[in-house]
């Protein structure tokens, strides 16, 4: 079998399995995919190295600099509030 063909049939898995669940008269529900794809990223993530991300090798947290220290800063504000008056008419 080609690797074509294997991502293919990887990827239409999904669309099989629900088809299925359709015919056979079950539906499953929001909470029921949502617990059904939780399971699947626990099983298919790698395991824990130990070392955590957000420390460096010395144990203190890494400082934002530069761009990454503009990004931070603009990833929590919200955009500027634009006020609309009503515009009245007249004829």
């Amino acid at each position: 079998m080609s690797a074509w063909l294997t991502g293919f049939l990887l990827a239409l898995a999904p669309l099989l399995v629900l088809v299925v669940l359709l015919v056979l008269g079950r539906y499953p529900g929001e909470a029921t995919i949502e617990r059904t794809r939780r399971a699947l990223a626990l099983l298919l993530r790698p395991a824990r190295s130990g070392i955590r991300p957000d420390l460096e090798p010395n144990g203190y947290p890494i400082q934002a600099r530069g761009g990454t220290l503009i990004a931070a800063s603009l990833a929590g504000r919200a955009p500027p509030l634009a006020l609309r008056f009503p515009t009245v008419i007249s004829e």
